[in-house]
């Protein structure tokens, strides 16, 4: 004859039963995971997201140097095109001889720059911070124009230069 000795009834996990001096365990389906299953989830879990989030951030920081790297180039371009095709000689050797040598680009925008009368934005103070613009200029019968683009990328300071000439004809 048996006799049903029951255990802890709210963890529901074991039902012990004796007969005549011997003891067996019975184990019944256990409901629910344990404690180190449901912290083994969460760090794997968060590994997974920290790991999403750090792509996803890479992505941005990424997307923000195409960005700045593609408006340093376009107002680059525009600037260069702009001194070669519609300054006169005179007006090169003036911004020379008055020392007007640097445009502050932090306030021209990609969208506006056509817009813009560069020559009256040319200045003898150095600008505060980048980016900017420095005109260099080798005097003589054909000018020798060197632009020296300085922007900062990623916290760095990327200078381009752009070289051409530009003759008394």
């Amino acid at each position: 004859m048996f006799n049903y000795v029951c255990g802890n009834r709210l963890c529901g996990n074991k039902i012990l039963m004796h007969k005549k001096g011997e003891y067996n365990t019975i184990h019944t389906a256990v409901k629910g995971f344990t404690l180190i299953e449901v912290l083994c989830s969460i760090a794997v879990f968060s590994l997974l997201f920290m790991t999403a989030l750090y792509i996803q951030i890479n992505a941005v920081k990424i997307k923000n140097y195409n960005e700045d790297a593609d408006r340093y180039t376009l107002i680059m371009e525009y600037i260069k095109n702009n001194v070669r095709c519609n300054f006169s000689y005179e007006d090169i050797l003036n911004l020379h001889e008055e020392g007007r040598v640097y445009l502050d680009c932090r306030n021209l925008k990609s969208e506006d720059i056509e817009k813009v009368k560069l020559y009256g934005l040319f200045s003898s103070v150095k600008p505060s911070g980048e980016p900017y613009i420095i005109l260099n200029i080798a005097a003589g019968e054909v000018l020798k124009i060197d632009l020296q683009f300085y922007g900062k990328i990623y916290g760095d300071v990327k200078v381009d230069k752009y070289e051409f000439y530009r003759g008394n004809y």
